[in-house]
């Protein structure tokens, strides 16, 4: 079913016809192939039965596929919004940030999840200190200016400490949201939680002095670029004079500094709070049981609400309406505007003689947009197996769907359920959501056979097309105050639900995939892949007579000749020993770099500026095999060097060209060539050009 090849491609005949050419193969006694022969009349039937077998294999429902693949320990990738933290632009005075706020950036929405409070705090500083040495970085929160801050200086050590000043700052117990965005990003493999180079220890100044606070570190103790978000003391902040301005701080002193490369922030902001990607069409509000329910959501003001009350424990929902003047007895509520988005929902049992009851989700509202109500009706439950729905959006976001069925009860009232895809619930129909295609799938009708479904909550997702570039400008909807926001880093996580062929895919990689490395380049990819290493180049080379495999590496860094730090060398050595064969040797060699001198007499053209640079600069981008992707023991070509200066447009012909290497010992001279070592890069040297003029 993996990888198979579909027979219904293939005819019967040729089915039959590849049969008897293995016939051969295993037996010598079998010589009639006349159709009379009782083994042919067995291998036409199996021939037969495998085409069967494998149409039905072929139509597999998906549902059946998803649990094979599950067993196997390969899930469906859930489709996910697309995250981005927002900072806000011109607070004058304090605002709170509703659930469900939407913002829109060109054909995109986002919104908030949960409440968030914008105090309109600044960042007004950042400094370091080392002793009594207090050094300024306060130019990284000015985005455009062009110095980066190399905190904790060029060579970081065990207890300097890093400083980031506020002019105000959240309650107790609150999360603050901080970025940090480095000058250079090197390419890093996933962090898993070891903090190898460093580690920090995070405080905020209080009236009690320093105490240490939780931080969730997304930069690796500034490692790469990401999120610090902290979680303010039960004690109250005070306010900090220990440095050149006054102001609240958090401080993160260092306990362990032994970076790789040492970090360089280009920019941070602060005071951040997160947006998700999507675009609600129809939400569903749930509450207990509240004599008063005030919320706020811009798609109430499209005026389609339904309220759905449950007023006695484990039992359907009832369908109440908004009271008219001088209602009676009746399944009504009182519904008041309080402000743009903002109502007020009251129940009322002495005036009405019902309310919802004294539980958990006593309530469900639902607010519809416009679109939505016209295309809320979704059909009938008819019962067959896997009847499809039509959804009247595609991209769903599959935590926000919910479907609400009609039926009659016992006594023959109309009431509602609320149920959710892939629900397990007694005495609910079942269903699958295709958020992609936008399709409901029913898997079970169990007793809703006959009931009318109506579309409950929705949000839509444009999945990958949300994790937009950082610095664009998003407008809050339904109010207009001033304040505007901004994104510092890039939209992630955006994506779509992965599909059944493209879990079938991940399974056969897996299945092909060593676990132990057997071949050269399965060393290698280990150590490509070693967490928190930045690794530029690597080759493994199998020493046959020692019974050792030899592995060459080379670590990115901005040093012009990097070396295996032992705690690059300890990694390396662990993660290799997870797949090594048990009777194999490893020997992890340091990078060796080698000098090539070049001297030369070339005949140039006349009336050619910049010749000797144009010649220089291909002598050194062949040579260079530090920051090109040439690799190590790789063979230079010295044809390769002769015909790509021979053929610039200033250069008129070569008398004289010759290179070295400046040691024998790691760079053998082979003919004209030069063979490294493998572990051996080689590097531009002494350039020595006598240039002519050709007449």
């Amino acid at each position: 079913m993996l990888s198979h090849h579909t027979l219904q491609e293939q005819t019967f005949e040729n089915l039959i016809q590849e049969a008897r050419n293995q016939i051969p193969l295993y037996t010598k006694e079998w010589t009639n192939f006349n159709p009379s022969d009782p083994a042919e009349t067995i291998l036409e039937n199996l021939s037969a039965f495998t085409i069967l077998q494998q149409a039905y294999i072929d139509r597999m429902p998906e549902a059946v596929q998803e649990k094979l693949f599950a067993m196997a320990g390969f899930t469906r990738q859930k489709g996910r919004s697309a995250r981005v933290l927002l900072e806000a632009k011109q607070v004058q005075e304090p605002v709170r940030i509703p659930a469900g706020q939407r913002f829109q950036v060109g054909d995109l929405f986002f919104e908030t999840n949960r409440e968030f409070p914008l105090w309109g705090n600044n960042l007004i500083g950042v400094y370091g200190k080392q002793g009594d040495t207090v050094a300024d970085y306060s130019f990284v929160l000015d985005e455009d200016y062009p110095v980066d801050g190399v905190i904790f200086t060029e060579q970081p050590k065990a207890g300097m400490e890093l400083y980031f000043l506020m002019d105000g700052i959240g309650e107790a117990g609150e999360e603050m949201i901080f970025h940090v965005r480095l000058a250079k990003e090197f390419r890093r493999n996933a962090f898993t939680g070891k903090n190898l180079f460093a580690e920090i220890q995070w405080q905020c100044y209080t009236e009690k002095g320093f105490v240490d606070i939780r931080c969730k570190d997304g930069t690796g103790s500034f490692l790469t670029s990401g999120e610090l978000r902290f979680r303010l003391p039960k004690e109250e902040a005070a306010v900090y004079e220990g440095l050149p301005q006054r102001g609240y701080a958090i401080r993160g002193v260092l306990k362990r500094a032994e970076y790789d490369i040492p970090p360089k922030i280009a920019h941070l902001s602060g005071f951040l709070f997160e947006v998700w990607q999507k675009e609600t069409k129809s939400i569903c509000y749930t509450y207990g049981r509240e004599q008063s329910i005030e919320l706020f959501s811009d798609i109430l003001e499209e005026g389609y609400v339904q309220i759905f009350c449950k007023e006695k424990k484990d039992t359907p929902y009832y369908l109440y309406q908004q009271a008219p003047p001088g209602a009676g007895k009746g399944r009504y509520y009182r519904l008041e505007r309080l402000d743009y988005g903002i109502y007020r929902i009251t129940f009322d049992a002495d005036a009405f003689g019902f309310a919802p009851g004294s539980f958990e989700n006593a309530v469900k509202l639902v607010g519809y947009s416009e679109e939505m109500m016209r295309q809320y009706d979704l059909g009938t439950i008819y019962g067959y197996d896997a009847q499809e729905i039509p959804l009247p959006v595609k991209h769903i976001v599959k935590d926000s769907f919910s479907v609400i069925a009609m039926r009659k009860n016992e006594v023959g009232e109309t009431v509602y359920d609320f149920v959710k895809p892939d629900s397990e619930k007694e005495n609910e129909f079942r269903y699958t959501l295709l958020e992609n295609e936008g399709i409901l799938r029913i898997e079970d009708a169990a007793d809703f056979i006959d009931c009318k479904i109506f579309l409950g909550g929705c949000a839509v997702s444009q999945g990958p097309g949300g994790n937009i570039r950082a610095g664009s400008r998003f407008m809050p909807i339904g109010y207009d105050n001033g304040i505007w926001f901004e994104n510092p880093a890039a939209g992630s996580g955006g994506c779509y639900p992965e599909s059944i062929g493209e879990v079938r895919q991940r399974l056969i990689a897996d299945l092909r995939k060593h676990y132990t490395a057997v071949e050269a380049e399965d060393y290698e990819e280990l150590v490509r892949t070693t967490p928190e290493l930045c690794i530029h180049k690597v080759k493994a080379v199998r020493d046959e007579v020692r019974n050792q495999i030899q592995v060459a590496v080379k670590p990115l860094s901005d040093q012009p000749f990097p070396k295996l730090s032992p705690i690059y060398q300890k990694a390396i050595r662990e993660r290799l020993e997870q797949g090594r064969l048990l009777t194999v040797n490893i020997d992890v060699q340091q990078p060796v770099y080698v000098a090539v001198h070049v001297r030369g007499t070339i005949y140039v053209k006349p009336h050619y500026e910049g010749s000797r640079e144009q010649i220089e600069a291909v002598i050194r981008r062949e040579l260079d095999y530090i920051s090109t992707e040439r690799n190590f023991g790789e063979r230079f070509h010295f044809d390769a060097l002769f015909h790509q200066i021979e053929a610039l447009p200033c250069v008129k012909y070569i008398y004289e060209l010759s290179v070295t290497p400046q040691s024998l010992l790691y760079a053998a001279q082979k003919g004209l060539d030069i063979q490294p070592a493998d572990n051996c890069l080689l590097y531009p040297g002494e350039i020595i050009l006598e240039l002519n003029t050709a007449e």
